[in-house]
């Protein structure tokens, strides 16, 4: 793994540390809720080849995604969530119609902060996913048959993302929500598989005790 990816989990890390130090852990209740994201995103550079493995050309994945998904917290004390969450993004590019999507979830910690209306919080997630990419030399014709010059690629990965974001009490029960992430893989590396940052808006619904 990169080594600044490594500073910045460990940033994230040390905060979740110092907020489970404070004490006071008694669960409070929970929140959940549907997000819709975006971004931009692009992978390293990756050479297309025939069956016979003659050179064809040199592509990457870029451009932006569009994806829903959705999380659940458990609340500890003031400060501490622990839950999960699971999104898809998906990425058509190219004037062929290539399309790339990676599915990602995992386990879920985040610190939160209650400033009035605004809950600001900073978090990570441990998890795994899967990417699939398909990859489009001719542009597909409405039919059939079967077409030439197609690529499928399908594999599973490990991976860490930091998060940070701010919810806004719209309610006791309802939260307007924005966040951002950044997915690192840290297992299987691939060149074709997109990284970038990923910015969320939702709804998140609670039931807490005071």
């Amino acid at each position: 793994m990169n080594k600044k990816y490594v500073i910045v989990v460990f940033f994230l890390i040390s905060i979740l540390s110092s907020v489970l130090a404070q004490g006071g852990l008694k669960y409070r209740g929970f929140s959940g809720g549907m997000m819709i994201h975006t971004g931009y995103l692009k992978s390293n550079s990756f050479d297309l080849q025939t069956i016979q493995g003659n050179y064809i050309t040199t592509s990457n994945v870029e451009g932006i995604p569009f994806g829903i998904g959705g999380s659940a917290r458990l609340h500890f004390g003031k400060h501490l969530r622990v839950g999960g969450e699971g999104y898809v993004s998906n990425l058509r590019y190219g004037i062929q119609g290539t399309t790339a999507s990676v599915s990602w979830g995992g386990v879920l910690a985040d610190c939160v902060w209650e400033l009035g209306r605004l809950w600001p919080f900073v978090g990570v997630v441990a998890g795994g996913g899967a990417m699939e990419h398909i990859i489009l030399q001719d542009v597909p014709a409405d039919d059939f048959v079967v077409e030439n010059n197609v690529s499928y690629r399908e594999y599973t990965f490990m991976a860490l993302s930091p998060i940070v974001g701010v919810e806004y009490a719209l309610s006791e029960k309802m939260h307007l929500t924005f966040k951002m992430d950044y997915v690192i893989k840290i297992s299987n590396p691939q060149a074709d598989f997109p990284s970038g940052p990923r910015f969320f808006l939702g709804f998140m619904f609670y039931r807490l005790d005071d």
